[in-house]
């Protein structure tokens, strides 16, 4: 059912390479499912008696759960003969999809669960949920409950490498150091107070980012920032912030977040630059590599293809499955041909 991409030939995101349309098979009685709008002491004993992770301590889990705009969240305690199987804390976003509030924030972790459970938990709630495996400990295990699966490549490049000797390689070096000119009367702060903030709004406001989304990355860069890991790369022109970018460390490589930058400064080239800031923060922090993540081409100009990132839609009830993947059809098809207002 699972097949991994190596290799980036295209522009654009490989598409899904499986639909299932077969029955999910439980293997175990059916867990014990208990929704919740808000927090409370039952979640909490829960969390405490379900693995911890490093990568998203309670605390962050906790943060990430509860921060909530127009009530569009969707905590599930998930048990099995009275003992916590896994908390599933889901947002709703704008094209009425269901995704962890983790998605693409926390590397390496989806919710807390038992081991081997996780997509035992998911397909318990009942509803559509779209996962992404980023950084994971271990490849995604199959499932009946999976209805779609899918992959694409991550770029990365390890200290050891030769930085300068790729990006001639991919014709990228004369544009990196015609940045790095035109740029040198710019100013650029790391971690500096409130930057991270700034940069996760700013990016949300330019490729216009769901809201909740938008919340829910704040809290979690607020509190990494805290923790010591989170770098922001703030670049500014006097006193107009006109460039950022954040990143994360996770397993001792640097892992590239948002970026964002002022259009009205495009002749300097500022998202170039801001890469190869990032890079620069790779040797100034003494870290093993850097991530750039997967889902856009123009990233292999920078590095690499090092690894495989996974995505799948999950859902144990065919039919529900099968009338949500009508409405987003028709969703898309409604919103496409709208004319402007």
């Amino acid at each position: 059912m699972r097949q991994v991409q190596s290799e980036a030939t295209g522009t654009r995101p490989i598409q899904p390479i499986v639909e299932e349309n077969h029955p999910a098979r439980t293997h175990r009685s059916r867990p014990h499912v208990t929704s919740f709008r808000q927090w409370n002491s039952q979640l909490d004993d829960a969390l405490s008696r379900l693995p911890e992770s490093e990568a998203c301590p309670r605390e962050l889990f906790r943060i990430l759960a509860t921060s909530s705009i127009d009530n569009r969240k969707l905590i599930a305690l998930v048990r099995e003969r009275d003992a916590p199987v896994a908390i599933v804390a889901l947002r709703r976003t704008p094209d009425a999809s269901w995704v962890p509030v983790t998605r693409y924030i926390v590397p390496g972790f989806v919710f807390p669960s038992q081991p081997g459970r996780l997509l035992d938990a998911v397909a318990s709630v009942g509803v559509t949920v779209e996962l992404g495996f980023w950084r994971p400990e271990k490849e995604p295990q199959s499932h009946g409950a999976v209805r779609a699966l899918w992959s694409e490549p991550t770029f990365g490049m390890d200290a050891t490498d030769d930085f300068e000797a790729y990006w001639r390689k991919t014709g990228r070096w004369d544009a990196i150091r015609k940045s790095r000119r035109k740029c040198s009367d710019f100013s650029v702060g790391i971690n500096q107070p409130g930057a991270a903030r700034l940069i996760v709004k700013e990016w949300g406001k330019t490729w216009g980012i769901d809201g909740a989304e938008i919340a829910d990355r704040i809290a979690a860069a607020e509190y990494m920032e805290a923790t010591g890991r989170l770098v922001s790369i703030l670049l500014s022109d006097g006193d107009r912030r006109i460039g950022g970018a954040t990143c994360l460390i996770h397993e001792n490589e640097l892992v590239a977040q948002v970026y964002f930058r002022d259009h009205e400064y495009d002749r300097f080239d500022i998202g170039t630059y801001l890469i190869y800031l990032t890079f620069e923060m790779v040797g100034r922090l003494n870290l093993r590599g850097i991530d750039l993540g997967g889902g856009h081409a123009y990233k292999q100009r920078f590095a690499p293809v090092k690894g495989v990132k996974h995505e799948m839609r999950i859902c144990s009830n065919i039919m529900r499955y099968q009338f949500g993947r009508a409405m987003r059809k028709l969703r898309r098809a409604t919103n496409t041909n709208r004319p402007a207002e």
